[in-house]
This record gives structure tokens, C-alpha cells and sequence, in this order.
């Protein structure tokens, strides 16, 4: 029955609907390898027409979490699409998508048994599920998307989204020309790629798949910063244009402090960027961990309930379920520039890399898999359509790429930097890079006037007024040059040459010493005023950020806006010095590895 169709004039009977508004997610039926459960919590227990409708809309293979939000516009979004009769998808479409999915996995488990892989079997219907974000995103607007990723899933992404060529994967497997990454390079599960993605309607978005270590979630505040950059490089359409997909593995997204702190960015000023579509790849186990011995909640996405967001519980054994859901995030970021999840509950069907047994530590559970048929032979089934002939011509076409690949001598360029790294070049130091940093005591007289600089009408802290002056006699020559002043000048310097500059941290508008005052604020208005953005007219940018409690996702933040933008200098400040060591793993796997690991 359609929600549309129902008269509900009963006080009881909309607050009937409310509790399986709020509480539905909870008897969803979302473990493929699980039965229904029989028992609901009591607040849906009641019988009658509205009681059976609210179970059919909120306790079916979709658990949407969304009356948490306080904004009541976006919880009737929600609840409007979600008791709206769904449109049915094209079934023949979908079911190609998930062979085109495990056929890849099963020829690859057929020729490299012993090789680590990270299949996507289990949560096959990621591809479909990313291919209608990015249908429905291009049809709102964007032009590139941007994946960040863990391991699992990986190299099928590349192929079936990314679009890279399946030999190009192949190659990588038969390890040709293994001499041409001693001493640099990763191996595949860890490599970045770039492509392009035709959409049903014809159009085209860039894809990049940023390059990420194996430390889970790192990668996260990469992403992120890489789009920020992205964005801004575009204008005002940015947000629309530019889209991010993160997509976690489910003990990660829980366990991961970076994750949590990556999350905490989404709609700080100076990092938002107009919100991440989260995809949580969740098998239900970590290695050999179950989710009791992983997070101590429900779900392992209830980490994002600390943020005004919707998550949403899918079931991926119902793709016609998993399409809907993306659909709903894709449309839902784009209308309220909000941060989405999307829980993809499936499992595992191998060991944690394809080569470990998962029988000595889940031999229940493995017993179930073993005999549990492949997605696209269920959905077939369930579809009424015959998939024989789809399945052996994906099965050719994967055999022919990979006889491609055992005769090839050298390994693709899954890679290329975008165009604004023409001018640069990579290799060792050369003392002959070495250009003069002076500037003319003119260029430095225009930055001071900024700097000592004080807006008409603007109320001056007496504080702030006094460090102004002294600039102002250190312009003079009256006083030696001080620290914070001196950085001032060569940023500002910087700026006169058309170069942006960028800094972020705990305190670094006003410095945490008081040494900076990059930023003057109106006691009596709180209006901020950058004397540094108005060094002359035509310069380039100046940005500064104070920033969240954070160091590993700020720096991993600011390192991959850097990547986009080798013609700015890009800074962050950690409070104190030693603060540096929370943000270690970005130091260690991103910025000391970025030419020789990543390229």
C-alpha cells in the first residue's frame, strides 16, 4: 500500500508510524546470511493496518536511522522517500552489473589461488550501488567523482567504476617487469587510479581513486582534502561538481580514530566539502574478529551518529533495495549538502585476504558461506531472468584479459596526474634548484601597510591594537622584526606573486602564542577581518583555518589539498611541536613516501 494512500487522522496512528520511524532499523532484516527475526523491541509490537504498513517500510532489507536529525525538513525528506512507493529498477541492468562483479573475483580465484586479492564476493552489490550514485550524481551536477578505499573491493572497483582495463588488473597479478618497482612502488590492493565513467545517459565524470596505505582509514582525511581543493579550483559550483565517496571497511570505520575525526571535519568551515557519501563495506567481521569482539555498539557505523546525518541499512543481497538506498544518498547529499552513510551489511565469502582460512576461528559461520549460492544466481532467480549467457560471456571476456596479460613484458600507467602538475618534475635535490628569496624592501613595505592596517569603523581589541603598532614601527626600522611578523611578510610576499596560500591548525588564526594575529576580530560585532587578503588587488588567496582537536585527519586533510595544488604552499600547524606525533602515520605513509610510493 502506498504511504500516499493512507488516510492517517488518528493521533495513535501517527504516533504509531513514529516508532517505526525511529526505531524500525532495528528488527530490519539486514544479515543476508540471517532469517527475519520474529521478535521486534515493544515499541512495535502493536497490531492493526498502520502497524503492519510501518514494518513493511521500516523493518524490510532497508534500516533507515534518520530521527536523530534535529532539523525537521530533512527528517520529512527522509520519511516522505521512504514511504513512497520505490521505483522498480532495470532488472536486466542490475543483474549485469552483479555478474560483471563476481565473475572478475571467480577468474581471478581460478588463476591466482594463492594470491592476496581482498574479493569483493559477499558485497558484490557495491558496483551497482556505486554506479547509481554516480548516475544520480551527474544527473545533479557533478562532473568528477573522487573514491577514497580501503583494500577490499578494490581492484573490482577499479575495473567496473574507475574503468580501468581488466588486463591492466591482470598484469598486476602476473607480476611482468618486476624490476620496475624495486625500491618504490605498493602493491595493487594499495594503488591509486584514474578513468572516466559513462553514465546511462551519456555522461562523463573524471574518476580517481586516491592512493591509500594499509593503514585503514588514513587514506579517509586525503580524500577529503584532495576534493576541498578540487572544489575550490572550480568556484561556487564546486561542491556540486566535485563529488566524494568514501568507502570503509566496517571494523575500521569503527575502530579507527581517524575515521571519527575525518567525520568531524564534514561541515567545519575551511574543510567541508559539501558533503561525503560514506559507504561501509561491511562483511560483519574484521580478519577473524565478530562485531562483538570489534565495537561496543549495535552497528559498526554508530560512530557517525555523533553528526546530524542519515545512515541507512541495506541489506546487499536485495540489490533492488541497495539501488533505492543510493538513489536516496545520492539525492539527499545534494539537496541538504550533508554528510550520508550507507551501511552495505553483507559478508565475507573467503578468508580475510583470500589465502587465510576463516574455518579454524569461524567454522560455523564458513559452513553457511560454503553453501550459500553466488548474488547473481539469486538474483536471477528472483528476477525470473536467465543469466546463463551473461555469465559466460563475462567469464570469456575476463579469460581473454587475463591470456592478454600473461604475454605482456611491462605494467600499465593506472595513474596521471592531472594537468596542473605539468610543470613539475620529480628525482633527487640538486643544489642548482637553489633561486634567490629576497624580495625589494617595497614589496615588504606593502605588506607591512597591510598588516598595520586597521578597517573604518572597526573595534579593535587594545591587545591587538598594540602588536599592530609595533609593526607598524618594525616597518619603520624602530624595532627588530619579530617571528610572527616575519612569517606574515613571506606569506604576504608569497601572495603578491600569485601564489595562495593556505595554513590550518588548533589556534592558527590568532597563533597559540598570540604571535600570529593573522586574523582581527571586531569585539564588538565579531566580524573577522584578514589584513593579509588585502595585500593589493589581484594576489592570490590567503586562507587560514582554526581547526578542529585533530592532527592526524587535519594533516592528512592538508596534505591531500596539497595534492592539488603544487602551485600554492599549503601548511599545518601542530599546536606544539610535539603534537606532530598523533599525526605520525600521515607523515610516515603519505607526505616522507609521496614521490617514490605514490607518484
Amino acid at each position: 500500500m502506498n504511504m500516499t494512500t493512507i488516510n492517517r487522522t488518528s493521533v495513535d496512528e501517527e504516533r504509531t508510524l513514529d516508532q517505526f520511524r525511529r526505531w524500525g532499523y532495528l528488527a530490519a532484516h539486514l544479515d543476508p546470511l540471517s532469517v527475519p527475526t520474529a521478535e521486534l523491541p515493544p515499541e512495535l509490537q502493536a497490531n492493526g493496518e498502520v502497524s503492519a504498513l510501518g514494518r513493511r517500510i521500516y523493518c524490510g532489507t532497508i534500516g533507515a536511522e534518520f530521527m536523530h536529525i534535529p532539523n525537521r525538513e530533512q527528517r520529512r525528506w527522509i520519511q516522505e522517500h521512504m514511504e513512497a512507493d520505490p521505483e522498480p529498477p532495470d532488472r536486466s541492468w542490475l543483474l549485469e552489473r552483479i555478474v560483471a562483479a563476481e565473475l572478475f573475483e571467480q577468474v581471478i580465484q581460478r588463476h591466482y589461488p594463492g594470491t592476496k586479492r581482498f574479493s569483493i564476493e559477499g558485497l558484490a552489490s557495491l558496483v551497482p550501488l556505486l554506479d547509481t550514485v554516480l548516475n544520480e550524481s551527474a544527473e545533479l551536477g557533478a562532473i568528477e567523482a573522487v573514491l577514497g578505499m580501503a583494500h577490499r573491493g578494490r581492484l573490482n572497483i577499479m575495473v567496473h567504476i574507475i574503468g580501468t582495463p581488466a588486463v591492466d588488473i591482470f598484469t598486476e597479478f602476473e607480476d611482468v617487469d618486476p624490476r620496475s618497482v624495486l625500491g618504490g612502488g605498493d602493491v595493487k590492493y594499495h594503488i591509486g587510479a584514474t578513468g572516466e565513467y559513462t553514465t546511462a545517459n551519456g555522461k562523463r565524470l573524471q574518476m580517481r581513486l586516491v592512493s591509500g596505505p594499509s593503514h585503514l582509514e588514513a587514506v579517509d582525511p586525503v580524500m577529503m582534502g584532495r576534493v576541498r581543493a578540487k572544489q575550490y579550483r572550480i568556484g561556487e559550483e564546486g561542491t556540486k561538481n566535485i563529488l566524494p565517496v568514501l568507502i570503509h571497511g566496517d571494523a575500521a570505520f569503527a575502530g579507527q580514530g581517524i575515521a571519527t575525526e575525518a567525520l568531524g571535519l564534514s561541515s567545519v568551515a575551511g574543510f567541508s566539502v559539501g558533503g561525503t557519501i560514506h559507504i561501509v563495506a561491511n562483511n560483519l567481521i574484521g580478519f577473524t574478529a565478530t562485531p562483538q569482539e570489534l565495537y561496543s555498539s549495535q552497528f559498526s557505523s554508530d560512530v557517525a551518529k555523533r553528526l546530524s546525518i542519515p545512515i541507512f541499512h541495506v541489506n546487499s543481497e536485495d540489490p533492488e533495495a541497495v539501488v533505492r538506498v543510493a538513489k536516496l544518498a545520492s539525492e539527499y547529499r545534494a539537496m541538504f549538502s550533508s554528510d550520508v552513510v550507507v551501511d552495505l551489511v553483507g559478508f565475507r565469502r573467503h578468508g580475510h585476504s583470500e589465502i587465510d582460512d576463516p574455518t579454524m576461528t569461524q567454522p560455523i559461520l564458513y559452513n553457511r558461506i560454503k553453501d550459500h549460492p553466488t548474488l547473481f544466481a539469486r538474483y536471477a532467480r528472483a528476477a525470473n531472468i536467465d543469466a546463463t549467457a551473461l555469465v559466460g560471456q563475462y567469464r570469456g571476456r575476463f579469460e581473454e584479459a587475463k591470456s592478454e596479460a600473461a604475454n605482456r613484458t611491462k605494467k600499465a600507467r593506472l595513474s596521471v596526474l592531472p594537468p596542473y602538475w605539468d610543470g613539475f618534475f620529480g628525482g633527487l635535490y640538486d643544489p642548482e634548484f637553489e633561486v634567490e628569496t629576497a624580495v625589494a624592501a617595497e614589496n615588504l613595505e606593502e605588506v607591512f601597510r597591510a598588516l598595520t592596517t586597521i578597517p573604518e569603523g572597526f573595534s579593535i581589541h587594545p591587545k591587538v591594537k598594540r602588536v599592530i603598532d609595533r609593526r607598524a614601527e618594525m616597518m619603520k626600522g624602530k624595532m627588530a622584526v619579530d617571528f610572527g611578523t616575519a612569517e606574515l611578510l613571506a606569506y604576504g610576499t608569497l601572495l603578491q606573486k600569485g601564489i595562495p596560500v593556505r595554513l590550518s591548525g588548533q589556534d592558527s588564526k590568532r597563533g597559540t602564542f598570540a604571535q600570529r594575529h593573522a586574523m582581527y576580530k571586531d569585539v564588538s560585532n565579531k566580524e573577522e577581518y584578514f589584513p593579509l587578503a588585502h595585500v593589493h588587488s589581484g594576489q592570490a588567496r590567503f586562507q587560514v583555518y582554526n581547526s578542529i582537536l585533530s592532527e592526524a585527519a587535519v594533516l592528512g586533510f592538508e596534505y591531500g589539498y596539497s595534492r592539488e595544488c603544487p602551485d600554492g604552499l599549503v601548511l599545518w600547524e601542530a599546536q606544539f611541536g610535539d603534537f606532530a606525533n598523533g599525526a605520525q602515520v600521515i607523515i610516515d605513509q603519505f607526505i616522507s613516501a609521496a614521490e617514490d610510493k605514490w607518484g
